[in-house]
């Protein structure tokens, strides 16, 4: 045989090697990850093909069997569709304008001490990241009050009735007798794209909006509080502080769909509801680092090295993903050759600061509590140990489709209280090795990765002669 020809036969091995390794990428938590996996052979059975059932059965490992009992407790059904909500007559959508004040804190009746320990430090938000969104982007920021009014709680694939319609984000915590099995899943069918789950009306204005023809001069800071960078989505905000002196910073944004990217015109990874963050690391309240999550690794940046507009980190959400990079650009994971990618770019400017929940965490107790910025708000949500998302769909749905172990559809995500908020390294996972980057390639900037605003026009000095 040629050479020509085993060249290109070569490459599939390598090609199938790397989907099977991107199984990992749709959950970063173990608890994930286990729970994704099929509970009982039915579900591999469901499937109306047999050339699917066999491939399931032999080489995507779709009879993974959980070690827990539980799943016998829930039966499964298999519906070949969701039915839209707008053909559910008797659903009653709750009023979510009081969602986030709906905590059982007093903050009238707090001790000086208590004040002082739920309030957030002004650095922290001195060094908010900004988050470019991708200009292309088809789901944008969400909020997960209004998920939780478009979502129904599942325990597998079977109606929690009890709460049907009774959940806020100060009881979803109740859905934790179900365990890892719970799941907050779509009313809609996904695939009608309804707009709740493109979060449209939550996109903030884009760079090009921030600075218009104006002939005030004013501070940067005041004039993006002014004109620009505001999403009606909430980010949450969760403090940490450590020892020897160290305060974690985790901003966390939600979308309530993920679509997956493309191999070879082959769309993988789609799944309800879509937690990422990112984590800025202060000693004794000067940043020294900058993590942000990429599908379930992330990377962790130097505080000098990451480019900024005037001493904010900025950073970029992938399209469709929303995985969070450093630089915009294609980004190639995975598999060799960019097959399989992200795309960044410098879209919509979101400023976390403008609308947020703030929180302040204990982690050797493992305890969450509203911040003096925000103490009315709910902690329950926190303590949700369910996925934010519907359950895989089975082989029998007609959206769902398997190549090599990937799904068209994959269960939703898991929430921020599972992102080792408690890490000593400033890496997510806590047995890989940890690198922090001291550059960022061949972006543009200072050496300490400072650059103007977006359409910030800055005087040149005046020269005597």
């Amino acid at each position: 045989m040629s050479k020509r020809w085993m060249q290109p036969m070569a490459v599939v091995p390598a090609i199938l090697c790397g989907l099977t390794l991107t199984s990992a990428y749709p959950h970063s938590s173990q608890a994930g990850h286990i729970a994704t996996q099929v509970e009982r052979s039915s579900w591999t059975e469901s499937s109306l093909s047999w050339v699917n059932r066999q491939t399931c059965r032999w080489l995507s490992n779709c009879e993974a069997t959980i070690s827990s009992g539980k799943d016998s407790l829930y039966p499964n059904s298999y519906p070949n569709q969701q039915t839209p909500l707008s053909q559910n007559e008797h659903h009653h959508s709750p009023d979510v304008s009081s969602f986030w004040t709906s905590g059982l804190e007093t903050p009238e009746t707090w001790s000086k001490e208590e004040h002082l320990s739920r309030k957030i430090p002004q650095y922290v938000y001195d060094y908010t990241p900004y988050v470019h969104l991708f200009s292309g982007e088809q789901f944008w920021p969400c909020d997960i009050a209004e998920h939780l009014v478009h979502t129904s709680p599942y325990a597998n694939y079977t109606l929690v009735r009890s709460m049907e319609n009774d959940r806020t984000l100060d009881n979803l915590d109740e859905l934790n007798q179900f365990g890892h099995f719970a799941y907050l899943q779509s009313e809609d069918n996904v695939e009608e794209r309804p707009d709740w789950l493109g979060g449209s009306s939550n996109i903030p204005r884009g760079p090009e909006e921030l600075y218009g023809k104006r002939s005030d001069r004013g501070k940067p800071s005041d004039r993006l509080q002014e004109r620009g960078g505001h999403s009606s989505a909430p980010a949450v905000l969760i403090v940490v502080p450590k020892e020897d002196g160290v305060v974690d910073a985790f901003w966390f944004y939600f979308y309530s769909y993920n679509l997956g990217n493309k191999v070879f015109n082959i769309r993988f990874g789609n799944h309800v509801g879509d937690w990422e963050h990112s984590m800025v690391r202060f000693r004794n309240g000067t940043p020294e680092a900058v993590y942000i999550s990429e599908h379930g690794a992330g990377d962790a940046y130097a505080y000098h090295a990451i480019e900024k507009y005037g001493k904010r980190p900025v950073i970029y959400s992938a399209t469709g993903t929303h995985a969070v990079y450093a630089t915009p650009g294609s980004h190639p994971y995975v598999l060799p050759w960019g097959l399989l990618h992200d795309q960044t770019d410098k879209g919509p400017l979101w400023d976390p600061n403008l609308n947020h929940h703030a929180y302040v965490y204990n982690y050797t107790s493992r305890h969450l509590k509203s911040s003096a910025q925000t103490p009315y708000a709910p902690v329950s949500w926190f303590n949700f140990g369910g996925h934010w998302g519907d359950k895989i769909y089975p082989p029998s749905d007609k959206r769902q489709y398997q190549f090599w172990g990937q799904y068209h559809y994959v269960s939703g995500p898991m929430g921020p209280r599972y992102k080792n908020l408690g890490r000593k390294k400033v890496c997510q996972r806590m047995q890989a090795q940890c690198i922090i980057k001291h550059w960022l390639g061949d972006e543009g900037g200072s050496e300490d990765g400072e650059k103007r605003l977006p359409g910030e026009n800055v005087e040149e000095p005046e020269t005597t002669e």
